[in-house]
């Protein structure tokens, strides 16, 4: 019989203060996560999703297993495909994973603020998504909760971005 083991304590927050972590942190939570990724972004941040290590991360992420979702949810759903954002090339690859959508409703258009979590308690959130200064952890469930539920209000009203559906699909 083997001794019981707690989990490790939450850690506390990191502040992130620069692009290379903010890529860093990224890629991590995406890496950590088992089926659900949640992004929420202004424009794609073509600094940060269109970054190999992200990129990389996501790709894995999408084809590790069965069931994976990746949730994408845009304030401007025309500057990623005027960017020609990479991650639309991967996620016309794989439209079973990823999915889109626009924020429609102008009361939660005042709401700028961005983040990545996954389902393994990771996020990197920022309360101004302009910028790259923010918060992030690799280990908090709770915070995760609590962004997942804000991200979850505004999904279910949010358009569903169809122009980013390949042709011919």
């Amino acid at each position: 019989m083997t001794a019981y083991t707690p989990p490790p304590p939450p850690t506390d927050p990191v502040r992130i203060t620069d692009q290379t972590t903010a890529v860093e942190m990224t890629a991590r939570i995406i890496a950590d996560a088992r089926r659900f990724v949640w992004i929420r972004s202004l424009d794609l941040d073509p600094w940060l999703f269109d970054h190999p290590d992200v990129l990389d991360a996501l790709r894995g992420f999408a084809t590790h297993g069965h069931d994976t979702q990746v949730l994408i949810l845009l304030h401007d759903h025309a500057a990623p495909q005027a960017a020609h954002a990479k991650l639309l090339d991967l996620a016309q690859r794989l439209p079973s994973v990823f999915e889109f959508r626009e924020v429609d409703d102008p009361a939660y258009r005042e709401d700028r603020s961005a983040m990545v979590a996954g389902d393994a308690g990771g996020y990197y959130f920022r309360a101004q998504g302009d910028v790259f200064e923010g918060s992030a952890n690799l280990s908090s469930r709770a915070r995760v909760r609590q962004l997942k539920e804000r991200f979850d209000e505004i999904w279910e009203r949010a358009r569903v971005i169809s122009e980013y559906r390949a042709l011919g699909i």
